[in-house]
């Protein structure tokens, strides 16, 4: 059975590469700027980086070192070979990496790829979250190296079809990197358990699968003991089966366990109920993402007059800014909308920053533009806006000033974060931090004078802390304190001395002298208020629910927070928030913080007394040692000894790997293999196939070699590609030789091979993510032989054929196909006559399709395609059959080809269900295509073997095209059918042994009636 999931994994990676090699759509990876690589080397990495940022490279240096020693010393296992880490100076950069082809939104803050076990990591003006990442991203390469090998060429031969599941891959990436549970995993915890949420280990998916097991393994630290969460990834590694695992660690089986993991996570966080307040007894609702299904209702911003509301929201999943009366929900209405064009591509949703001007008509807002962030300042009644840019590649946390002059935001440039002011009736940019420190999420006071915001700086308020002068790593980056700036001096003061707790938001009271700011002092995140001139805070907030952002009106009145609540996030109200007075002045603390608390006193008291060791002199022992002379041996060392010198060796180690004395290379290209296979793929139109697959690249895939074939006999009867691409810059190359070759049986009954040798060269420009230019061109030799009587000769062609090509695609993916947006192309190509056997011709195609969200599950899908061929050779056009189609037929049985160039340039055009492959043909086509999209059943158990389906989606569909040579002809009154198909009917899609399988039912129209169902099994998306 293994093998078996084995064998249709890899058939399933053969169809998505093809698709992708073949791909008439999909959005672009743009390369706005050109690298120059560097890197350096520590004694387990190489990391790479853009000349300029070499003080980012030796932080992530020390942090992969420091990480590396954390995760061997859990997981007792030694990587095999060196890792390659890329690190990029902003997320914007971090977009344009092609050691992933994918794009990479917003909320990706850093990945591990199996080809090469390569991690790629962005810095986004926060050190913090950076050493984080890192960390994170390391478990998954230390994992990779452990279960398979280290790259998916290993994967695919050795592990024998177990995959780690997801919940434990990431839960224990996020358990390791921050070192056990943290307050907004607990937070998070508590919000799925009190409202009945908290799933089995087995459906920890998603998000899910972070959090969820982040707490598995902390649950499994605490209750058993660390080294045993150690102790159960080996033994998974060993036995590559759950439940053994489990059996032989907790002497009992996955589910059991599971169930023990429920019943004590639920007695862990229901007492809380009777320590904390709900948001709704003390707040109203003004949001609701479970009924409104939009799970994400954020960054709430107070219009100046108090009247109304601007915030993030997910209409249909995609991130908008929206604007309503804040008592009156109907209101609402959309401002702006992300993923959609250039301006606005991605919203900076993880550092939000929404602002009114002073009079109410316009709201700041930063987001994606390209290769760089912008500002936008949008018109708070018709959407219209204006775009500022800097060649900033970061903006967050975007502020108006009270008197509407000026619009202050945090930029992350060069390698670090600082606060700047644009003056917008001057449009001037002025800068004013200069440091090394991280700065987040500010605020104006109302005088316009000073700026609050949170900072890692500690007591480093004076003095120059550039990167020269400054090492960050030798500092905790971790700590989080709000400061004040004042704008007239430049001075820095803080403001509070709690730096272990997190704040997240802050909001300044009308009068200069308190604000309010979000923390989570006591293990949750409340709201507080600091008094400016005592420098004292007190908790207004006793929520048992996390708050994460906080906003104020100017009169007082109200205050929205952003509250994470039954999975999602929604906007609180709270009516004069000022005289709701909480009877206590220190919050209870939940019993995740009063562990830490517990856990630092312990700490705190060990350090004490080591000082006190260290005064005085004493022998060091190597471990007591028993001797007998009846087996005349050494009975093994004390095992404590021994640890403590394992681990102090370790340590002196890491000590050897921290520096900043890394010696800076030139990248130097080097091709090494990413992927050689050969399995079994599938065609609609040549069946299954033997095919071997191999990818080369460089360390940062900007050069890549792709071959593939399927060979047969000798080079006349077998087919490859290769393939060269050149992606280091904006215009995307691709070089290529191929030969593809079918033995076809035509209406004399004669076999013949038709065959197709060329080369062949593109260029890609990519305007922005969602339009492109192809330009073209093939030098081809065709030839059609007799194969039965090979004395005819063969008829052979030399075409010279440019083709230039227009691509738009919004598109956002469904579960089996785009569920919203627009994709279109249009594209002309031909050939002149060359020499006598020569042919000319002209094809101009284009393919349009809509697709139209009804909520999160529901939808249409239209398309409509057309082609025209003109020349002395026009090109033939094929309608009728599906994609990757399984139980196929041909009109007549075979192939429709007659001359070489129908092999050639053979463009079938589907789908139309019901019909054979080729059913009607001609120079000219239309097609048309409507569905519609729904969920059908969300997941089923097939049969007796343990395989789950999931997913499944139905489809109602109807079909309709037409080619033709010189005009459309309808059916005829002689119940003869014209060159007009039409077909509708029913499908199911579904995901089965992670291949997307889908069944349609499709009745075809015949002149006066329907046709009996015609049933159609094949592979792949929707179009």
């Amino acid at each position: 059975m293994k093998k078996f999931i084995k064998l249709f994994t890899i058939i399933l990676i053969i169809i998505i590469n093809s698709n992708n090699i073949l791909a008439q759509f999909g959005k672009n990876k743009v390369q706005y700027e050109d690298f120059n690589w560097k890197f350096i080397q520590t004694v387990n990495f190489d990391i790479y980086y853009n000349d300029g940022i070499k003080y980012l490279a030796d932080f992530a240096a020390n942090s992969c070192e420091k990480s590396l020693s954390s995760i061997q010393k859990t997981l007792n296992h030694k990587m095999s070979s060196r890792v390659s880490v890329v690190v990029y100076s902003s997320h914007n950069e971090f977009q344009q990496t092609n050691v992933i082809m994918q794009f990479m939104p917003e909320g990706v803050g850093g990945v591990t790829e199996l080809y090469k076990n390569r991690v790629v990591v962005p810095f986004q003006g926060n050190w913090a979250q950076l050493d984080h990442v890192i960390h994170h991203e390391l478990v998954h390469a230390v994992l990779n190296d452990m279960f398979y090998g280290g790259t998916f060429q290993t994967a695919l031969m050795s592990n024998g079809g177990f995959m780690l599941p997801l919940w434990m891959n990431e839960g224990f990436a996020e358990w390791e990197s921050i070192g056990g549970m943290n307050t907004e995993t607990d937070m998070f915890m508590r919000d799925l358990t009190l409202n009945e949420r908290l799933p089995s280990l087995d459906r920890l998916d998603g998000y899910l699968a972070y959090r969820g097991g982040q707490t598995f393994y902390s649950y499994l630290a605490d209750k058993y003991g660390k080294e045993r969460v150690g102790d159960l990834i080996n033994k998974l590694k060993i036995y590559r089966n759950l439940d053994i695992a489990f059996q032989n660690s907790f002497q009992m089986n996955f589910e059991e366990f599971s169930e023990k993991w429920q019943k004590d996570i639920k007695k862990h966080y229901f007492p809380d109920m009777e320590i904390f307040d709900d948001p709704k007894d003390f707040a109203i609702a003004l949001t609701d993402q479970e009924k409104e299904m939009t799970f994400y209702n954020s960054s709430p911003a107070i219009s100046p007059d108090g009247e109304k509301m601007a915030f993030i929201s997910t209409s249909g999943g995609v991130f908008g800014i929206f604007i309503r009366k804040i008592d009156d929900k109907k209101s609402v209405k959309q401002l702006v909308s992300s993923s959609r064009s250039q301006d606005f591509e991605d919203l900076n949703m993880l550092t939000p920053g929404i602002s009114w001007n002073n009079d109410g008509t316009k709201i700041a807002i930063s987001a994606k533009a390209g290769g760089e962030d912008a500002v936008y300042i949008v018109n708070a009644d018709n959407g219209k806006y204006k775009k500022y840019t800097w060649g900033i590649k970061s903006i967050s946390s975007t502020q108006w000033s009270h008197d509407g002059k000026y619009i202050a935001f945090i930029g992350v440039k060069d390698i670090k974060s600082d606060i700047y002011l644009f003056d917008i009736e001057n449009n001037e940019l002025k800068q004013v931090t200069n440091d090394i420190f991280s700065e987040l999420n500010i605020s104006w006071s109302y005088d316009n004078k000073k700026i609050y915001f949170i900072s890692d700086r500690a007591n480093n308020l004076d003095g120059i802390f550039t990167s020269k002068t400054y090492k960050i790593w030798n500092s905790d980056i971790y700590s989080n304190d709000i400061y004040e700036l004042n704008l007239e001096t430049g001075r820095i003061q803080r403001l509070t001395y709690d730096s272990e707790n997190r704040k997240t938001s802050i909001a300044v009271i009308s009068g200069n002298d308190k604000l309010l700011y979000v923390s989570d002092k006591n293990g949750i995140g409340n709201i507080y208020i600091l008094d400016l001139n005592t420098k004292k805070s007190s908790p207004l907030t006793n929520s048992i629910y996390g708050i994460t952002q906080v906003a104020i009106s100017n009169d007082l009145s109200k205050a929205l927070f952003t509250v994470q609540i039954k999975g999602g996030y929604d906007i609180y109200l709270i009516k004069y928030p000022l005289d709701s007075k909480l009877k206590i002045d220190e919050l209870p603390l939940t019993k995740f913080r009063q562990s830490q608390l517990e856990q630092k006193k312990i700490i705190a008291s060990i350090s004490d007394v080591n000082e006190e060791k260290q005064e005085e002199t004493k022998l060091v022992g190597y471990g007591d040692f028993e001797i007998t002379f009846d087996s005349q041996q050494l009975v093994q060392a004390n095992i404590d000894a021994q640890k403590n010198l394992i681990e102090n060796e370790q340590q002196n180690t890491l000590n050897d790997t921290i520096s900043s004395d890394y010696v800076e290379q030139d990248y130097k290209i080097k091709f090494s293999p990413d992927l050689i296979l050969g399995n079994p793929g599938y065609s609609t139109f040549f069946g299954v196939q033997g095919v071997t697959q191999m990818l080369f690249s460089d360390v940062l895939g900007d050069h890549q070699i792709y071959f593939q074939a399927n060979l047969l006999l000798d080079l006349r009867n077998s087919q490859f590609y290769l393939a060269y691409n050149y992606l280091p810059n904006i215009i995307d190359y691709s070089f290529s030789i191929y030969h593809t070759s079918a033995f076809v049986l035509l209406n004399d009954n004669n076999f013949y091979r038709f065959r197709n040798f060329g080369v062949g060269a593109t260029a890609s420009y990519p305007f922005d993510l969602f339009n492109r230019l192809e330009i073209n061109a093939n030098l081809m030799f065709l030839s059609k032989e007799n194969i039965d009587i090979p004395e005819i000769g063969s008829l052979d062609r030399y075409l010279i054929v440019p083709k230039i090509k227009y691509v738009h695609d919004n598109t956002l993916l469904g579960y089996y196909g785009p569920r919203d947006g627009t994709r279109y192309f249009l594209e002309i190509y031909g050939t002149p006559k060359l020499g006598s056997n020569g042919i000319d011709f002209a094809t101009f195609r284009a393919d349009y399709r809509t697709y139209i969200p009804l909520g999160m599950y529901f939808g249409f899908a239209l398309r409509g395609a057309g082609g025209a061929s003109f020349g002395t050779n026009p090109q033939k056009f094929f309608l009728g059959g599906t994609d990757n189609w399984i139980n196929r037929s041909f009109s007549n049985g075979r192939l429709p080809f007659e001359n070489p160039e129908d092999f050639a340039f053979m463009s079938f055009e589907m789908p139309l269900r019901g019909w054979a492959v080729s059913e009607v043909l001609g120079n000219k086509f239309l097609i048309g295509n409507f569905e519609f999209r729904f969920p059908f059943l969300t997941a089923l158990i097939a049969g007796p073997l343990p395989v789950l389906i999931q997913g499944i989606n139905g489809a109602i569909f109807f079909d309709i095209g037409t080619a033709f040579d010189d005009k459309i002809v309808g059916s005829s009154g002689n119940k003869e059918l014209g060159n007009v198909l039409m077909s509708s009917g029913l499908g199911i899609r579904s995901y089965f042994l992670g291949i997307p399988w889908k069944i349609d039912i499709a009745w075809r129209n015949e002149i006066y009636s329907w046709s009996s169902p015609y049933y159609l099994f094949s592979i792949g998306y929707d179009f």
